[in-house]
Formats: C-alpha cells, sequence, structure tokens
C-alpha cells in the first residue's frame, strides 16, 4: 500500500482522536465525513482503473503470445515444405536439412521479436498503473490539506484557546531562556495575556514573559522568541511542514 494512502489513514485517526477529547463540532463533523467520502471515491476509482490496465495487458499480451505461437507453427511448415522441395528436387537430403533449419531459425527470430513486443505491451500497461497510483497519491496529499486547513481554521474561529496551545507546544520546541517574547496578532493577544501563569507554569525556567501585537499577523500567527532562538508555531507554517512532509513521502516512493 502507498505511504500517502498510508499517511492519509494515520492523519484522518489522529484528527478524529485529537477531536474527541474537545466534541467535534457539527461543521468539523462535516469537514472529517466529506473527506472520508472523497477519500474513498479516489481510492475506488484508481482500483478500478487499475484493473482496467492490468486485465487490457493481460488481454492484449496473451493475444500476441497466441499470435506469435501460430505465426511460428506457419513459418516452420513453410519452410520444412520448402526444404522437402529443394531437397527433393535437388535429390538431396542435405537440401530438406538446411531449409528445415533456415526455417526453424526465422521462426525463432519471429518468435522471440513477437514476444518481446507482447512484453512491452504489459511493461507499457504496468507504467501506466504507477502513473495512474502517482495521481492518486497527488489528489490524497490535496485532500490531506485540504482537511488540515479546514479543521484548523475551524478551530481557531471558533476555539480562542487554540492559540494558547500552540504556544504551550511551541515552548517544548525551544531551548527556553530567561525572557520569553511571544507575538501574536491583536485578535489573539487578550486570550494570550489571560492565560499568561499557565504558560510561565509551562516555562518554568522564565522569569519575564513579554507579549506584543503584530499588526502584519492575522489570527492564528503566532511567533515565540527567546534569547536562544525562535520558532514559528502559526497555523500556516504548520500545514506548510504537513505539506513537505507529504511531498516528501512522495517523491521517495
Amino acid at each position: 500500500m502507498s505511504n500517502i494512502i498510508k499517511s492519509f489513514r494515520v492523519i484522518e485517526s489522529n484528527i478524529v482522536s485529537k477531536q474527541k477529547a474537545n466534541t467535534n463540532t457539527p461543521l468539523e463533523e462535516k469537514f472529517i465525513e466529506e473527506a472520508k467520502k472523497k477519500y474513498n471515491t479516489i481510492i475506488l476509482n484508481a482500483e478500478k482503473e487499475a484493473k482496467k490496465i492490468i486485465d487490457s495487458a493481460n488481454i492484449k499480451s496473451e493475444k500476441k503470445i497466441d499470435e506469435t505461437y501460430e505465426r511460428t507453427k506457419e513459418i516452420l511448415e513453410e519452410s520444412k515444405t520448402k526444404g522437402y522441395n529443394k531437397g527433393y528436387q535437388l535429390g538431396m537430403e542435405e537440401g530438406f536439412n538446411q531449409g528445415y533449419e533456415k526455417g526453424f531459425d526465422q521462426g525463432k527470430k519471429a518468435s522471440e521479436k513477437l514476444i518481446l513486443e507482447a512484453l512491452d505491451i504489459k511493461n507499457d500497461y504496468i507504467e501506466q498503473k504507477s502513473r495512474l497510483l502517482r495521481d492518486v497519491e497527488e489528489e490524497v496529499i490535496e485532500l490531506v490539506i485540504s482537511i488540515y486547513e479546514k479543521v484548523l481554521y475551524t478551530k481557531v474561529e471558533e476555539d480562542e484557546k487554540l492559540i494558547v496551545s500552540l504556544v504551550l507546544n511551541g515552548i517544548d520546541n525551544l531551548e527556553v531562556a530567561n525572557k520569553l517574547t511571544i507575538i501574536v496578532p491583536k485578535e489573539n493577544y487578550d486570550i494570550v495575556k489571560m492565560h499568561k501563569n499557565e504558560i510561565l507554569a509551562k516555562a518554568s525556567s522564565v522569569n519575564e514573559l513579554d507579549i506584543r501585537i503584530n499588526s502584519d499577523m492575522k489570527k492564528g500567527d503566532c511567533i515565540i522568541e527567546t534569547s536562544k532562538g525562535s520558532v514559528d508555531v502559526s497555523i500556516d507554517n504548520q500545514l506548510e511542514e504537513v505539506k513537505d512532509l507529504l511531498t516528501t513521502i512522495l517523491s521517495n516512493e
């Protein structure tokens, strides 16, 4: 099974399990159900198309093999007759043998040529199947990204505390210093400030927490800075990481 398709199933189950902790909204459930239906349709169509390709390849290659067998028999019979007639006319058994051997060689070459043509047909159809699978994987990538966008952006709009969760998770990816600066858009400033003590408890080594507004940011954007580094935990950035991950999986197959 394709790694991309496996990844979709893992991501889908992760989304569902995470959402169960906080009851799904009707809109989120609708997104997930739509995604499942689209995914099942993509896979079903791909399986039908793949079967059609393989069946067609088998029919054509088998037909070519049958043609090879019949044509080889004809060549051998023709050569045998010609060899016999030539040998008879010359009164020499050698003429028959030479004619037969020549006919056999011709038949063998014709047979090998037709068999190679049959194999080429089959290989071409196998390549078509591979291209089909790759197209399916690209569709699944788009579907996964679409799910993430819809679910995450819905969460951004409906769950004010999501930005706090992003901050807390981002702290885990930083070597926290004495001072921590959190940069957010105006829409998220109040909720982050309200949970200042919770953030300080998570970053136990931090004595000073500075929360700033960046007017160029949009809701769901967030950057955490310390003297030892920074991390962008914005929703858009996380979506880009998902895209990069799936693209890497696809390119490694």
